[in-house]
């Protein structure tokens, strides 16, 4: 069933919101080297996360739009530009995300979570 009332966006408009959705990522990852290795190492379920998010943020356009034109959650990042300019996705994503039951993280963030259970 298609979802209504949701508003479609022209291509230029895309390509502002796939440019800032990767300028979010690359703030996070400047902050994350600027607080240093360890505090990497504790968010890193976060890191791996945004990687996930911003795998679909970097496909074509015409793919990007496919994917997510009819996704709401997807669509506030023309809210977010709409009022400042920038991206709040990814950070809105993982607050969605990780608040998921049934949320299963990637193999890899399972591995680290199993080796930081281990060292404690």
């Amino acid at each position: 069933m298609p979802l209504k009332n949701i508003q479609k966006y022209e291509k230029t408009q895309w390509f502002e919101a796939q440019t800032a959705v990767l300028k979010e990522y690359d703030l996070y990852l400047a902050s994350l080297r600027e607080k240093g290795v360890d505090y990497t190492i504790e968010h890193s379920r976060q890191l791996i996360v945004y990687q996930d998010l911003v795998a679909e943020w970097r496909h074509k356009l015409p793919t990007l739009i496919v994917d997510l034109e009819d996704n709401p959650l997807a669509l506030t990042i023309f809210a977010d530009l709409a009022k400042d300019g920038r991206s709040h996705l990814l950070g809105r994503c993982y607050d969605r995300i990780t608040s998921w039951v049934d949320y299963e993280p990637s193999p890899l963030s399972m591995w680290l979570e199993l080796e930081e259970d281990y060292s404690i």
